[in-house]
């Protein structure tokens, strides 16, 4: 957070000088610029309060006190349907496995039983193995098993095989579907499930996070360049520059917030980009796209320190998009005839080259 601010003071700092130089409508894109810049850290800070806002409400809600557990025989004798109600058995049978899900052709963990207690009421629980485990089944009858957890209506498939599996037990046929209801009810203990469960609660704190994630990186990436550009600018540069930018008339301005002047190019179709074009030495069109699809198109500068930038930022409805980018390309080598233009395997090589030659002078 410490480092966060220190960006933040920086990039405050660096626009009051501009806006010291600048006339006040010739950075209005600027000002537009770091308008959308605090939009982003902004929405960054509240998933960030959002995101530890929702795992205090999971850790509170697995917290929170459960209520009286309700005794299941008096609930299935109601008739009661309710599901996720907090209700109890005690269990004087061993429990009896009668059916398992698979997944991919391996068993759950987690399985049904039927047991019974001492009015001979017959239940469906479902239980872990681990539960199972460490249930009392040597001296049941006598020491019975209290059984926890919560109502949960009964599949069209347990039921069915509750039926098939409780009459081969008892080799007869005891329970059939018109009886079912009387005798087990509509409902089955589930013992895996949590009353509190705040698995939603943390599925939304992770999404919170992933995407505060992302907009701080923005954010950082965005007050980093615009540090990284201002930092060699001297205010006297500034001014020229803003004398420049005075006398383009604002219907004239492209669009893509990109502006070649006498000595400099200046863009603001993202972060803040001013470069001496005697700086510049490779320039080429390039596509963004995502998963295959085409979301952006603009153009990449190189300079002799091999810093990389991206102007020209273009929104994929812009009409004549591509002229107006090519139209830039050639101003480029107009302003800088040494400019190297195209992505070619040659260019990425022959630039490298030339880079590495102008640090060893």
């Amino acid at each position: 957070m410490f480092i966060l601010l220190k960006l933040q003071i920086t990039l405050i700092l660096c626009y009051i000088l501009i806006k010291k130089v600048f006339a006040v409508k010739n950075i209005k894109e600027y000002e537009r610029m770091l308008k959308r810049n605090r939009i982003t850290l902004i929405s960054s800070i509240g998933l960030f309060l959002l995101t530890f806002l929702l795992i205090y409400l999971g850790i509170e809600n697995e917290n929170k006190k459960l209520p009286d557990p309700i005794k299941l025989s008096d609930f299935i004798i109601d008739d009661k349907k309710e599901e996720d109600v907090y209700a109890y058995i005690e269990a004087v049978t061993e429990p009896y496995l009668f059916a398992v899900y698979e997944i991919d052709g391996e068993e759950e963990k987690n399985k049904f039983y039927l047991v019974m207690d001492r009015d001979n009421y017959l239940y469906i629980i479902y239980m872990s193995e681990t539960e199972y485990n460490n249930l009392n089944l040597d001296d049941v009858n006598n020491n019975p098993n209290l059984l926890l957890g919560i109502t949960k209506k009964i599949p069209l498939d347990i039921k069915t095989i509750a039926i098939s599996s409780y009459n081969e037990l008892m080799e007869n046929e005891y329970l059939t579907d018109d009886n079912f209801e009387d005798y087990v009810g509509f409902v089955y203990l589930d013992m895996v499930s949590s009353l509190n469960d705040s698995s939603l609660y943390y599925i939304g704190s992770f999404l919170t996070g992933f995407f505060f994630l992302i907009l701080i990186s923005m954010y950082l990436d965005l007050i980093i360049k615009n540090k990284r550009n201002l930092r060699n600018i001297s205010p006297t540069d500034l001014g020229i520059i803003s004398s420049e930018l005075l006398q383009i008339n604002e219907d004239s301005k492209e669009s893509i917030k990109t502006f070649l002047l006498d000595k400099y190019l200046v863009d603001m179709s993202y972060s803040l980009v001013i470069l001496k074009y005697e700086d510049i030495v490779w320039a080429y069109l390039y596509e963004k796209r995502y998963n295959g699809l085409l979301i952006n198109k603009c153009i990449k500068i190189v300079d002799k320190n091999n810093n990389k930038y991206e102007i020209a930022n273009t929104k994929l409805i812009l009409k004549n998009k591509d002229e107006k980018l090519n139209e830039i390309m050639k101003n480029l080598a107009l302003k800088n005839s040494n400019i190297v233009l195209g992505f070619t395997k040659d260019n990425k090589k022959n630039i490298a080259e030339k880079i590495k030659s102008l640090k060893n002078q």
